[in-house]
């Protein structure tokens, strides 16, 4: 990274820090544009030259990396099993350090009381899905069924991971916590929906 866009990053990162204090301390509708402008201490051109409204400010740490999974994805060797591959990707998106880690939860927090930028949020996860499949796809051979349960099911693990770091009291950290949720999907105590014969309507197969 050179150092015009080193100095671009800085600046970002200020527009940033200031965003999300000023929704923490007022909400996210009293946020003004040029309160952000003020607190960062840039000028509102400057906001505006970097982002083009509040929902792009605030979910700037994730838009930034939309296509992270599957740049991590497509890092690993091409002689890996997929499988593999996307464990290292669950591990490198949650296994962070806790700095990165009060800065996503500060996030969350405020994206639970802000209804345009979650939804905007959705839209994120799904375009990551999207470029996962893909990046699947160019490696596992498999149908485009697989390739989409695969992709599904990685995104899955990563958000129950973040969710229970902030919902839980519980000290497990998230890396680990996915590792416990991927332990449960490859044994017998899998809560997977199980598919049942056409004809026999009124069964209902139980965990076994």
């Amino acid at each position: 990274m050179g150092l015009r866009e080193k100095k671009a990053q800085k600046v970002r990162e200020a527009i940033y820090d200031a965003m999300l204090t000023l929704v923490e301390r007022n909400g996210y509708e009293a946020a003004t544009l040029e309160q952000v402008a003020e607190r960062a201490e840039v000028g509102i051109s400057t906001v505006y030259r970097h982002f083009e409204n509040k929902d792009a400010i605030l979910l700037d740490p994730i838009a930034r990396n939309t296509s992270g999974l599957a740049d991590l994805l497509r890092a690993r060797p091409d002689d890996e099993d997929v499988p593999v591959s996307l464990g290292v990707v669950v591990h490198t998106v949650l296994d962070v350090d806790e700095n990165a880690r009060i800065r996503l939860r500060r996030l969350r927090a405020q994206l639970d009381h802000a209804p345009g930028p979650r939804a905007r949020l959705w839209d994120l996860w799904h375009q990551q899905r999207l470029l996962l499949e893909d990046a699947i796809a160019e490696r596992s051979g498999e149908d485009q069924l697989w390739n989409s349960a695969a992709a599904h099911l990685t995104i899955m693990i990563i958000t129950m991971a973040a969710d229970h770091e902030r919902d839980s009291l519980d000290a497990t950290a998230p890396a680990d916590y996915a590792d416990r949720i991927i332990a449960m999907l490859h044994g017998a105590g899998s809560p997977l929906p199980v598919r049942t014969s056409t004809d026999s309507p009124t069964s209902s197969p139980g965990r076994r």
